[in-house]
């Protein structure tokens, strides 16, 4: 699947030609939210990746990936590669919420080594404060990159391409666009599309896991 490919297609069903900017303009822009969108409506197999964070000693905040979308919530998705004495240390990420309302869990400016994480803007936060650099393994789910032109790469997956073209084609009619021959895309119809691209991933990269959150945080100190 390329985009190329699905603009030509684009092109012939909306009846324009490559000399139409404003329809290639318009279609860049359904592409990429049609990209998001189906992105965001669950967390997919194929979106999940592999990161490195590297703390600096005594500052809480470490930037995240530029291309984070959502964690990948499970034990073992934080872990400690460096230093050698700590590599496979596992850090537990909790809910912002979570760390605030806590009363057992004393954050404070202890420093020593992660053993906490939370998420708040582009940070992962660690806690205690690190008493050292550490280089920190991630497993999260990404963000499709932004589709800029045809050269772009699209981060869905060939075999859910009926699906990304009807999603495309629909934001395509919402922006004022008329095909040459009746294009009728139902809500009904993504639906089925979506539950079997659900399913197809589900198959491949295992389904949805549930990690929940135990009912307080509680850390001994030395």
């Amino acid at each position: 699947m390329s985009v190329t490919s699905i603009l030509q297609s684009a092109q012939y069903r909306f009846g324009q030609g490559p000399e139409n900017i404003r329809f290639q303009d318009d279609f860049y822009s359904a592409i990429n939210d049609a990209q998001r969108d189906f992105s965001t409506i669950r967390n997919w197999g194929f979106l999940r990746t592999t990161g490195s964070l590297t703390s600096v000693e005594g500052v809480r905040a470490v930037a995240l990936p530029s291309d984070f979308g959502t964690p990948y919530d499970i034990p073992g998705a934080l872990r400690i590669t460096s230093p050698s004495a700590n590599s496979g240390d596992t850090i537990e990420l909790m809910p912002y919420e979570q760390w605030l309302s806590s009363t057992n869990y004393d954050d404070g400016t202890e420093t020593g080594t992660p053993s906490y994480a939370y998420i708040l803007g582009d940070n992962l936060n660690l806690s205690p404060l690190p008493d050292a650099a550490y280089t920190i393994a991630i497993i999260y789910h990404k963000i499709p990159a932004a589709i800029a032109d045809s050269s772009s790469t699209i981060t869905i997956p060939t075999v859910y391409e009926e699906l990304l073209r009807k999603m495309i084609y629909r934001r395509l009619q919402d922006a004022g666009w008329s095909s040459e021959r009746e294009l009728v895309i139902s809500d009904a119809d993504i639906q089925r599309l979506m539950n079997s691209c659900a399913r197809m991933d589900s198959r491949k990269y295992g389904g949805a896991t549930f990690n929940l959150a135990p009912s307080a945080y509680t850390r001994s100190t030395v």
